[in-house]
C-alpha cells in the first residue's frame, strides 16, 4: 500500500498552515490597530475562517478517498475534475453504494459535459494536435458508437504522453507520470492507473470488460471492450493525463528548491497585506454581485430592436450581437487573425498568434461567406450569449445554407469575467464549432 497521500501535497500544506497562522492571530486582532486596519474589518475578514478551514479539509482530503475507492476500478482524481462528482461518489462509495456511485461517473464522462472540457485540450501542443480525433470521438460518444471512441482515445493518449515525454509512451515501463504537488501525477494517481490499464491480456476474451485494457483492446483479444463503462474511463483518463502535461509544462517535474522561512515581522506584514487585498476583493465581489442580481435576459426582436444584418457599426458597442457580425466580416474578408483574436483562451498560456491564425486559415480554406444574417440572440447569463448566424458559403461552385451558434463570454483584458453592461471588455466565442466547417463540404 502507497503510504504517500495527495493531502501531504505542498500547497495542501502551506494552505492548511495558513490558516492556522490567521486562526492564531484572530485572538491577536487589536494588534494590527497600527496598521491602521479597523477591528470591525478584521473581525469580517476573519469570520469566515471556520468556514474556509471546513472545506480546505474536506477538499484536501477527497483525492485521497477518492482514490482509495476508484482507482483499481480505472478512476482517479485530477485537478480539473469536478468537485462535486468527486464528493458525491466519495459519499456514496462511504455508504456501500459504489456501483451507484461508478454510475454517475460513467453517465458524466460520456455525456454533453466533456464538450466544454475538450476546449481544455487545446492549451498543450501535444493534444492540440490530435483535436480532430478528439471531437470525432465526442461525436461517436453521443452516438454511442464505442466500438470506434475506445481504440481513438488509447491511441491518441498513447502518441500524446509520446510527445509530452519524449519518445514513452503512457503504457511504457519507464515512462515517469509523477510530478511534484499535483493530483493526476501524484504517484497514487496515473502511475496506478497505467498498471490496472496495463495488465496482461494473453487469451481472446469475449466476455464484456470494464476497463479499457491497452494490450487487449489494441491487439484485438479482449473483444467485449465496445461499451459505455470503458468508453467513459478512457475519457476520464485522457482529462487526467491533461492535468499530467499542464503540471510538466509547469517544471513540476521536480521540486523547486525550498522556500525561506519568514521572519515573525515579514509574516505579519504578509497577513496584513491578505487582509487588505480580502478587504478590497470583497468590495469587487459585492459590486459583481448586485449586477448579477439585477441582470435580465434581453428580450430583443431581429430586425426591430436590432438589424439582421449590416457593418458591425450598425449594433451597439461591447454586445455580442456586434462581435458576430465582426466575425463574419472577418471572414468574408479572409482575416483569419482577427478571427483567431476572437476565440476564447481556457487556458492562460500565451498562444502563437501567427500559428493559431494559420489554422484557422487551413480550417475555412475554400469555404467563401457569401451572405449572412443573426437569426437568433440568447442571453444566457450575464457573462454569456448564444448568437446564431445563417450564412450562405460558396465551396467547390456550389452554394450552400448554414445555421452556426456562436456562444460567447465576455471577458477583461487581463482574462477576467465581465458582467454583460461593463465598458471595455470583449465578448469572444467558444470555439466549438470550426469542425462543422472544415468537415461539412
Amino acid at each position: 500500500m502507497n503510504k504517500e497521500r495527495i493531502e501531504d501535497n505542498p500547497s495542501n500544506k502551506k494552505f492548511k498552515k495558513e490558516l492556522e497562522g490567521a486562526e492564531a492571530l484572530h485572538n491577536l486582532t487589536k494588534v494590527f490597530s497600527f496598521f491602521g486596519i479597523k477591528s470591525k474589518e478584521l473581525e469580517e475578514a476573519f469570520s469566515s475562517l471556520p468556514d474556509i478551514k471546513k472545506k480546505a479539509e474536506l477538499l484536501s482530503k477527497s483525492p485521497d478517498k477518492f482514490n482509495s475507492h476508484f482507482a483499481q476500478r480505472g478512476w482517479i482524481a485530477h485537478e480539473s475534475m469536478n468537485s462535486d462528482l468527486m464528493l458525491t461518489s466519495i459519499e456514496l462509495a462511504d455508504k456501500g453504494l459504489i456501483e451507484v456511485a461508478e454510475l454517475e461517473l460513467i453517465n458524466f464522462y460520456t455525456s454533453k459535459e466533456l464538450h466544454l472540457r475538450l476546449h481544455q485540450l487545446k492549451g498543450i501542443d501535444a493534444f492540440s494536435i490530435r483535436y480532430n480525433f478528439f471531437l470525432l470521438a465526442y461525436e461517436d460518444t453521443l452516438a454511442e458508437r464505442f466500438h470506434a471512441v475506445v481504440p481513438v482515445l488509447l491511441m491518441m493518449i498513447d502518441g500524446a504522453v509520446n510527445d509530452i515525454d519524449k519518445g514513452k509512451g503512457f503504457f511504457a515501463d519507464n515512462t515517469n507520470l509523477t510530478a511534484w504537488d499535483s493530483i493526476a501525477a501524484h504517484s497514487t494517481g496515473l502511475t496506478a492507473l497505467k498498471e490496472v490499464f496495463s495488465d496482461g491480456r494473453h487469451k481472446t476474451n469475449k466476455e464484456e470488460i470494464s476497463l479499457p485494457y491497452r494490450h487487449g483492446i489494441l491487439h484485438g483479444r479482449d473483444l467485449g471492450y465496445a461499451n459505455k463503462t470503458v468508453a467513459a474511463k478512457c475519457w476520464a483518463a485522457l482529462f487526467a493525463i491533461r492535468d499530467w502535461a499542464t503540471a510538466v509544462r509547469q517544471g513540476k517535474k521536480n521540486p523547486p528548491p525550498p522556500e525561506p522561512e519568514l521572519s515573525f515581522t515579514e509574516s505579519l506584514s504578509q497577513l496584513k497585506n491578505a487582509i487588505v487585498d480580502y478587504s478590497e476583493s470583497k468590495k469587487r465581489n459585492d459590486i459583481v454581485s448586485k449586477k448579477v442580481e439585477e441582470w435580465k435576459a434581453r428580450q430583443l426582436s431581429i430586425g426591430i430592436d436590432l438589424p439582421e444584418k449590416g457593418n458591425s457599426l450598425d449594433y451597439k458597442e461591447y454586445t455580442p450581437e456586434q462581435e458576430a457580425i465582426r466575425f463574419a466580416e472577418y471572414w468574408s474578408k479572409k482575416n483569419f487573425g482577427a478571427i483567431t483574436k476572437q476565440i476564447h483562451q481556457f487556458s492562460k498560456t500565451e498562444i502563437n498568434e501567427n500559428k493559431e491564425a494559420g489554422k484557422t486559415r487551413k480550417i475555412f480554406e475554400g469555404k467563401i461567406l457569401i451572405d449572412y444574417k443573426i437569426v437568433n440572440i440568447k442571453d444566457c447569463s450575464p457573462a454569456i450569449s448564444e448568437i446564431t448566424l445563417s450564412t450562405t458559403i460558396e465551396h467547390d461552385n456550389k452554394r450552400h445554407e448554414k445555421q452556426f451558434v456562436l456562444r460567447f463570454i465576455y471577458e477583461g483584458k487581463n482574462g477576467e469575467i465581465l458582467i454583460f453592461g461593463d465598458k471595455g471588455g470583449q465578448w469572444r466565442f467558444i470555439e466549438n464549432f470550426f469542425h462543422q466547417i472544415e468537415y461539412i463540404f
